[in-house]
C-alpha cells in the first residue's frame, strides 16, 4: 500500500507543473464498470439449506453473470509533440463484481451468489490518434496490474427474498492483472477489460465446525470481462474551453 501513496503522491506533483501544458496533463474518468463472467465449475462441497432440508448445488446451465460496478481514475498524459499518441499511467480504484447461479440437484430451489471486489491498480496506456489533443479523441490499448484490497458476498435464494451478505475476510487473490482496449471520445469513453485470472483463492481451505475442509472457490471460473463506461476528461485548460461559464466559475478554483 505505500507503493500506490508515494505513487499518488507523484501524480498529484506532476499536477503542480503541469497545468499549462498541452502535452502534459491530469485527466479524471468516472463512471461504471460493467462485469461479465462465466459460471463456475460442479463444487461436491457447495450445499444449500432449503425448506426441505440440505441439498446438493450445482451450477445453472443459462444464466449470464452480470453484475454492475463502478471505477474512478486519476490518469497522468505525456502526449507526444506530434499529437498523434501518448502515454497515460494512472491510479485507479475499481469496484469489481461476479455473479453466479446455482440450482438444486431436482431443480426445485436455486441461489443467486454475488461477490463484490474492491481493488486499486496502476493502469499504463498507449494511446494514438489523429490529432487527439483538441477532440481529445482516440483508441488505445495497455496492461494494469491490481492490488485486491477486499472482498464481500451476497446470497439471494429463491423462495425467500431477503439478501444475506457478508464481508469475506478470506480467499481473495492479492493480486491480479488485466488487459484492455479502449476509445474516448470528447468526454466519453468506453473500455473493454479482460482478465485472465481469477480474483479467488482457489487453492483456500475452509474449515467447518465438523472439522471436515472444503475448498469454496476451487471450480470458480477464470476469464472475466469488464465493460467501463465513463466520463474522462482532463484537467487543465482543455475542459474549461469547451464551456464559457464552467470556464468563469473554474477561473476562480487555483488547484486548476
Amino acid at each position: 500500500m505505500k507503493y500506490l501513496f508515494i505513487l499518488f503522491s507523484f501524480l498529484l506533483s506532476l499536477q503542480v507543473f503541469s497545468q499549462k501544458s498541452e502535452y502534459q496533463y491530469f485527466s479524471l474518468r468516472l463512471g461504471y464498470n460493467q462485469g461479465f463472467s462465466s459460471q463456475p465449475g460442479f463444487n461436491p462441497n457447495k450445499y444449500l439449506n432449503t425448506p426441505q432440508g440440505e441439498m446438493q448445488l450445482t451450477p445453472a446451465e443459462s444464466y449470464m453473470g452480470y453484475m454492475p460496478g463502478f471505477v474512478a481514475d486519476l490518469f497522468y498524459n505525456f502526449d507526444f509533440p506530434t499529437d498523434n499518441a501518448g502515454i497515460m499511467v494512472g491510479l485507479e480504484y475499481n469496484n469489481y463484481g461476479v455473479a453466479s447461479k446455482y440450482e438444486t440437484i431436482n431443480g426445485a430451489y436455486s441461489m443467486v451468489e454475488k461477490h463484490r471486489i474492491n481493488a486499486v491498480g496502476v493502469p499504463i496506456v498507449f494511446k494514438m490518434g489523429p490529432k487527439f489533443y483538441k477532440r481529445q479523441t482516440y483508441g488505445y490499448l495497455g496492461a494494469q496490474f491490481n492490488y485486491n484490497l477486499s472482498m464481500s458476498a451476497n446470497q439471494q435464494v429463491s423462495w425467500n427474498k431477503t439478501i444475506s451478505s457478508e464481508k469475506v475476510s478470506e480467499g481473495l487473490n492479492n493480486t491480479s492483472m488485466g488487459f484492455f482496449v479502449g476509445f474516448n471520445w470528447m468526454v466519453l469513453n468506453i473500455q473493454f477489460d479482460y482478465v485472465p485470472g481469477s480474483f479467488f483463492l482457489k487453492e483456500y481451505i475452509n474449515t467447518l465446525d465438523d472439522g471436515t475442509d472444503v475448498t469454496p472457490y476451487a471450480t470458480q471460473a477464470d476469464n472475466m470481462f469488464f465493460i467501463k463506461v465513463s466520463f474522462h476528461t482532463p484537467t487543465n485548460d482543455w475542459l474549461p474551453s469547451k464551456s464559457y461559464k464552467l470556464k468563469r466559475f473554474l477561473r476562480k478554483v487555483k488547484f486548476w
